[in-house]
Protein backbone atom coordinates (compact mmCIF):
# COMPACT_ATOMS: atom_id res chain seq x y z
CA UNK A 1 0.00 0.00 0.00
CA UNK A 2 1.19 3.66 -1.03
CA UNK A 3 1.81 5.54 1.64
CA UNK A 4 -1.19 8.04 2.71
CA UNK A 5 0.80 10.58 5.48
CA UNK A 6 3.97 12.08 6.43
CA UNK A 7 5.20 14.34 9.18
CA UNK A 8 7.77 16.60 9.48
CA UNK A 9 9.17 17.73 12.79
CA UNK A 10 11.32 20.52 12.90
CA UNK A 11 13.16 21.64 16.82
CA UNK A 12 15.96 24.57 16.13
CA UNK A 13 16.30 27.72 18.71
CA UNK A 14 14.42 29.70 16.06
CA UNK A 15 11.59 27.38 15.00
CA UNK A 16 9.74 24.39 16.91
CA UNK A 17 6.28 23.02 14.65
CA UNK A 18 5.44 19.97 13.39
CA UNK A 19 3.79 19.50 10.60
CA UNK A 20 1.02 16.60 8.88
CA UNK A 21 1.48 16.12 4.93
CA UNK A 22 -1.33 14.58 3.45
CA UNK A 23 0.36 12.49 0.41
CA UNK A 24 -2.87 10.69 -0.67
CA UNK A 25 -3.88 14.40 -2.05
CA UNK A 26 -0.38 14.41 -3.81
CA UNK A 27 -1.35 11.09 -4.96
CA UNK A 28 -4.39 12.51 -6.34
CA UNK A 29 -2.78 15.04 -8.15
CA UNK A 30 0.09 13.04 -9.80
CA UNK A 31 -3.02 10.57 -10.86
CA UNK A 32 -3.74 11.88 -14.29
CA UNK A 33 0.24 12.34 -15.48
CA UNK A 34 0.83 8.75 -14.36
CA UNK A 35 -2.26 7.27 -16.44
CA UNK A 36 -1.02 9.84 -19.63
CA UNK A 37 2.65 8.52 -18.87
CA UNK A 38 2.28 5.21 -18.39
CA UNK A 39 1.73 4.24 -22.05
CA UNK A 40 4.63 6.61 -22.86
CA UNK A 41 6.74 4.44 -20.47
CA UNK A 42 5.37 1.18 -21.99
CA UNK A 43 6.16 2.28 -25.64
CA UNK A 44 9.47 3.26 -24.80
CA UNK A 45 10.82 -0.39 -23.34
CA UNK A 46 8.63 -1.79 -26.31
CA UNK A 47 10.91 0.33 -28.39
CA UNK A 48 13.89 -0.45 -26.34
CA UNK A 49 13.30 -4.37 -26.66
CA UNK A 50 12.13 -4.47 -22.82
CA UNK A 51 9.89 -5.78 -20.84
CA UNK A 52 7.75 -3.21 -19.42
CA UNK A 53 5.88 -4.81 -17.09
CA UNK A 54 8.92 -5.81 -14.59
CA UNK A 55 10.23 -2.06 -15.06
CA UNK A 56 6.49 -0.76 -13.78
CA UNK A 57 6.12 -3.30 -11.16
CA UNK A 58 9.72 -2.41 -9.97
CA UNK A 59 8.24 1.13 -10.05
CA UNK A 60 5.00 0.45 -7.90
CA UNK A 61 7.47 -1.51 -5.06
CA UNK A 62 9.78 1.39 -4.86
CA UNK A 63 6.52 3.75 -4.05
CA UNK A 64 5.40 1.44 -1.74
CA UNK A 65 8.58 0.73 -0.05
CA UNK A 66 8.49 4.42 1.06
CA UNK A 67 5.74 3.20 3.47
CA UNK A 68 7.50 3.47 7.44
CA UNK A 69 10.65 5.54 6.12
CA UNK A 70 11.90 7.08 8.69
CA UNK A 71 14.44 10.09 8.29
CA UNK A 72 16.43 11.92 11.59
CA UNK A 73 18.99 14.87 10.93
CA UNK A 74 20.36 15.60 14.68
CA UNK A 75 22.49 18.39 14.63
CA UNK A 76 23.84 20.51 17.73
CA UNK A 77 21.00 23.11 17.15
CA UNK A 78 18.82 21.48 15.42
CA UNK A 79 16.82 18.43 14.77
CA UNK A 80 14.46 17.42 11.91
CA UNK A 81 12.65 14.26 11.63
CA UNK A 82 10.70 13.27 8.30
CA UNK A 83 8.33 10.27 8.78
CA UNK A 84 6.35 8.85 6.36
CA UNK A 85 3.29 6.34 7.20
Amino acid sequence: MIPLTARLRVRSPKANFSVWLPLFLIWLLLLPLVVVLLPLVILVCWLFGNNPFPAVGAGWQMLCGLRGTHVEINEPEQFVLLDIA
